[in-house]
This record gives structure tokens, sequence and C-alpha cells, in this order.
């Protein structure tokens, strides 16, 4: 006898990732086209690039507390994962090229290879693109706030390894996950929720109009 799909109360059992949909951006306008597409990663660069410049230092910390985060996850979470992987690969690249698009004004490929922020960097991208993965398999509307929660956590993965491998002052041994990650926790979780509630009502917003 073959096993229903269906629960006893009559509903379907809510799948870990569901099929491939559409990003919010696309549901948002469902007909962009290349040059519309295009316009939003740029403006997805300038939107991190000025975020990254709201920023404020925890004594004797050398990586600021920032609003790129926030943006970062906003990137995934709107345009969906490949608009979002090259938004944030591309504000990746126009730093490293030179551009001051980064935390202060910084930019260049020394800020990046010498810096002890290197590793947050990489983290966005990483981030961005997994958030944007997930929200197009149903991590959305009232599940947005678990993709933003999962990339925020996925940021110190390469902004950990990057401190670990390469020889900094910073952070004092022993201390990497005290000084590199627990002083952040605080404010990335007033991100992630806010990253979840912008997108979960845009999410709202669309079924609206429908």
């Amino acid at each position: 006898m073959q096993q229903s799909a269906v629960t006893a109360h009559g509903k379907k059992p809510l799948a870990l990732l569901g099929p491939a949909e559409p990003s919010l951006l696309e549901r948002l306008v469902p007909g962009a086209n290349t040059w519309h597409k295009s316009a939003t990663v740029v403006i997805g660069i300038i939107a991190v690039s000025l975020l990254a410049q709201a920023r404020f230092y925890l004594p004797d910390n050398p990586v600021p507390i920032t609003l790129q985060g926030f943006g970062v996850l906003m990137l995934g979470g709107v345009l969906g994962w490949r608009l979002g992987l090259l938004s944030a690969f591309g504000y990746y690249v126009v730093g490293m090229a030179g551009l001051p698009v980064f935390t202060g004004g910084g930019g260049g490929w020394d800020y990046v290879i010498h810096g002890v922020t290197g590793g947050y960097l990489l983290g966005f991208i990483l981030s961005a693109a997994v958030v944007g993965y997930l929200s197009q398999r149903g991590w959305n509307r009232g599940r947005s706030l678990w993709p933003m929660l999962i990339g925020s956590l996925l940021i110190y993965l390469p902004a950990l390894t990057w401190l670990s491998v390469f020889d900094f002052p910073w952070p004092a041994d022993g201390q990497l996950f005290s000084d590199a990650m627990y002083p952040f926790i605080p404010g990335d979780i007033l991100k992630l929720m806010a990253a979840a509630l912008v997108t979960g009502g845009l999410w709202r917003f669309v079924d609206r109009r429908r």
C-alpha cells in the first residue's frame, strides 16, 4: 500500500527544501529584463558600500560593527542566489580594485589581503549566495528568519579561518571566538531580524498584489 504524502490532519508535511521558485525581485518586478537585473546588481553594490560606512568600534577591537551584514542578507533575500552572489562578489571585486567601498572608505589589495577583515568580506559572498538559495527554495515569507540566521553564521566561517591561517597580531592566542565572533552576535541578531522582517513584508506585499 502506497504511503500517503498527506498527514492525518490533511496537510502536506513541510519539506526542508522546496522546488526552485523565482526570487523576490522577480516577484516584485515580473517583467524584469537583463538590463533591469544588471541595474539591481549595481544598486546592490552601491547599497552595501553605503551601509559599510555606518560603523563604530568596540574597545580594543579593529573590526568595526557595521550595517554591511544587513545589506548582504538583503542581497540574497531580495535578489536570489544568482544576482545576490553576483552583487556580493562585485562588491568584493570593486573594493579589491581600489574603489573606496569598504568600511571607512577603504579599498585595494593591501586592505583585503593584509587586513583582519579580509575573511569577513569573503563571508559576505558566501552568505548572500546561501541566503538567496534558501529563499528560492521555500525559506521565505514566514520562514525568512532561518536563511538570515544561517547566512549570518556563515560569514564567520571564512572570517575565523582567515584569522587562524594568517599571522595577525589580533586576536590574541586563545581569543579567536571571544574577540572575533562573540562581540558581534548581538548586533548580528538585530540585523538578521531586520532583514527577515523587511523581506517577509515584501513577500506579503507580493502575495496581496496577486
